[in-house]
């Protein structure tokens, strides 16, 4: 039986399932950047003060728990080593997207890290 060249990479798939989630949030980050960064910075500005900081909070969380996705998918044994749940606390469920993010890319962003958590909470879940 011919055995695998040194260089191939089997993955498991768990391995593979994290493998395409970070993936996933790698480009939802640049998206996410991107757009609240971008022309959502544009967009923030024609809002009021109270609208403008629920949209500021909702791109803080997004970047949060995308970071939080990467570090659990980058060492998912690293938190069950400090004597902690599976899945880290920026994991958590979290409130409802803020109303003003409803019909703009800032939304959409925010509703699929909110997604990608769910998945990956799950993915730390089965693996317990």
């Amino acid at each position: 039986m011919a055995a695998w060249p040194d260089n191939v990479v089997v993955m498991t798939q768990n391995e593979q399932q994290r493998a395409a989630l970070y993936d996933e949030a790698v480009m939802l980050a640049d998206r996410a950047r991107g757009w609240f960064d971008g022309p959502g910075q544009a967009w923030r500005r024609r809002l009021s003060p109270d609208n403008q900081a629920l949209v500021a909070i909702e791109s803080l969380g997004t970047t949060a728990r995308l970071m939080a996705v990467m570090a659990w998918l980058l060492d998912p044994r690293g938190e069950a080593a400090l004597g902690t749940a599976a899945a880290p606390a920026g994991l958590a469920e979290p409130g409802p997207i803020a109303a003003v993010l409803q019909g703009v890319a800032g939304g959409e962003i925010a509703a699929r890290s909110r997604d990608l958590a769910a998945r990956t909470r799950a993915l730390a879940d089965a693996t317990r």
